[in-house]
């Protein structure tokens, strides 16, 4: 019955194989539906850094982007900063680029009005493989996408060999140590942030690119 049901839907166009963002549990090395992660709150921390602008200071005096994170350690998968078109304070830095501190990279400014002028720095870093509304606005606008994590979660990125290996959360404060070692780290504030944990294996869960089964509901 399972298969005879699959190969109907899979005829009609309605089960489809592709890469898509799912919860990843890094433990028992598996997706794992919504209805198996449970949101917890966690005490944090919100790094806010500086993206330098290429090509020197802009007309304004601007010479950085200022973004914030929860996750430096995903700073090695950005792809892009995303502003809102609607914000004065940077819309006409649209099309400009940012120097990615590492492994070194210019990456573009874009324009997307999912960005919420009023939340944060109004700059958001775009990081398509390890977030789920970063992965709709890198759909959107052509991203690459850059996955930085082994599938039991430790980073894989042999261009920055200072963080290649370790593990996410050893990787999240040598992050952050190593963009004040650039002088570029601004300031870090306590957070509460809500993050989802398997029920399989009680360990948060990170958005990750996989070759999954989809349905489609018409």
């Amino acid at each position: 019955a399972v298969v005879e049901a699959f190969v109907r839907l899979h005829e009609q166009g309605l089960i489809y194989r592709g890469e898509y963002l799912v919860n990843w549990c890094p433990a028992s090395g598996s997706a794992v539906s919504d209805l198996e992660v449970e949101m917890k709150e966690v005490d944090g921390h919100l790094w806010h850094f500086r993206y330098p602008l290429t090509g020197g200071a802009a007309a304004d005096g601007r010479t950085h982007l200022e973004v914030a994170t929860t996750r430096p350690e995903t700073l090695l998968g950005d792809t892009a900063v995303a502003v809102n078109p609607k914000d004065p304070r940077f819309a006409k830095h649209i099309g400009r680029k940012v120097l990615r501190p590492f492994p070194q990279a210019e990456i573009p400014i874009i324009a997307d009005e999912h960005v919420d002028i009023e939340f944060g720095t109004g700059a958001l870093k775009i990081t398509p493989a390890h977030d789920k509304a970063d992965f709709e606005i890198g759909k959107r606008h052509g991203l690459e996408i850059i996955d930085v994590l082994t599938p039991d979660g430790r980073i894989d990125c042999p261009q920055c060999p200072e963080l290649h290996g370790l593990d996410r959360f050893v990787a999240r404060k040598k992050a952050a140590a190593m963009l004040e070692e650039m002088g570029l780290l601004l300031k870090v504030e306590e957070y509460d942030n809500n993050v989802g944990f398997s029920e399989r294996a009680h360990v948060p869960v990170e958005p990750r690119i996989s070759m999954q089964w989809f349905l489609k509901y018409p």
